[in-house]
């Protein structure tokens, strides 16, 4: 029997060695947990749950106002009440800003990428700290950047137009309905650009280079290697960028809050919610002023857009896990 017992015991130790959870006590695990599962309950679960709430409610967010439940009320402000203009503005402008982030955010950090992880590329490193910069920028000084970038008359874009392309009267661009938008839309890319470019960098730095000398041996050129080797092995980075894309624009308002206040056709459902909110202005497509200090109207705002954002990260994934197969 003791032979037995302690013919048993290596195969014991074997099968902890496979389970290194098992090393530690099950309440130590939990314990690590801990700190990670209370700041997701505290400040991403609970906001989020309260905010749906208050989706249901008047609450204006000033101190010692009443407020009281009052149903699908905001949501039929929102969808039927309001002008049909503004609503098809902000929902056209949100998805606008959306789709020519993530086409040009994307395709310039793919190129950018390519360049900087070529082996004939002299300061690579420096090359892509420069590149990823923005990235660990907040709101606050990207948007002073560019509106020093945009400034009239003294800012480089505006000077630009008129002492190379001579042109006598150019557009003051965050005070136009034509170019502000745009240059909005230009900041954000320029903002989050280098973080798709460091995922796409991962992923090309995971291909076998045996692929393309066998490519180039074969005599395939530059292109056909790229649209051949490096695009379906780096579909699923490119996946994740548009993912990321997507919601972060769908989401964002600091930019936009911080460069034009929403003025100037500039106001995405993300800054109408912050407006609405906290005021701060922001005018609609009808020409009216956002009102502030609605923060139950504002939750509502909030809530079709994460529904906005859930359907489109679904489609979105669905296309992109179609592509992958057929490639």
């Amino acid at each position: 029997m003791n032979i037995q017992k302690t013919a048993a015991s290596p195969g014991r130790m074997l099968n902890q060695k496979k389970h290194p959870l098992r090393l530690f006590p099950l309440w130590i695990v939990l314990l690590c947990m801990l700190p990670g599962v209370l700041h997701y309950c505290i400040f991403r679960l609970y906001p989020s749950m309260m905010t749906a709430y208050y989706s249901f409610t008047d609450i204006s967010g000033v101190p010692g106002t009443t407020w009281k439940f009052i149903g699908l009320a905001n949501y039929k402000e929102f969808f039927i009440l309001q002008n049909p203009r503004d609503l098809k503005a902000a929902l056209l402008r949100t998805a606008a800003y959306a789709f020519f982030v993530t086409i040009i955010q994307n395709s310039i950090a793919l190129l950018l990428s390519v360049i900087v992880n070529s082996a004939f590329l002299k300061g690579r490193n420096f090359a892509r700290g420069v590149y990823f910069m923005p990235v660990i920028l907040g709101a606050a000084v990207v948007a002073t950047i560019w509106k020093a970038i945009f400034s009239t008359p003294t800012g480089p874009i505006y000077l630009f137009m008129q002492n190379v392309l001579h042109i006598a009267n150019p557009p003051a661009i965050l005070s136009s309905r034509v170019y502000a938008f745009p240059a909005v839309i230009a900041a954000q890319i320029w903002q989050n650009m280098g973080y798709s470019m460091v995922i796409f960098i991962a992923a090309l730095q995971g291909i076998d280079g045996t692929l393309y000398e066998s490519a180039s041996i074969d005599g395939a050129s530059n292109w056909k290697m790229f649209s051949k080797i490096t695009l379906p092995l780096i579909w699923s980075a490119i996946s994740i960028n548009t993912l990321l894309a997507i919601i972060g624009s769908l989401q964002s308002y600091e930019l936009i809050m911080t460069i034009t206040r929403g003025n100037f056709n500039t106001s995405t459902l993300g800054m109408m919610a912050f407006a609405t909110a906290f005021g701060g202005g922001g005018g609609t497509a009808s020409g009216a002023v956002v009102n502030g200090l609605r923060q139950g109207y504002a939750a509502a705002e909030s809530m079709v857009l994460f529904a906005g954002v859930l359907v489109v990260t679904i489609i979105s994934q669905i296309l992109m896990k179609r592509a992958e197969v057929e490639r």
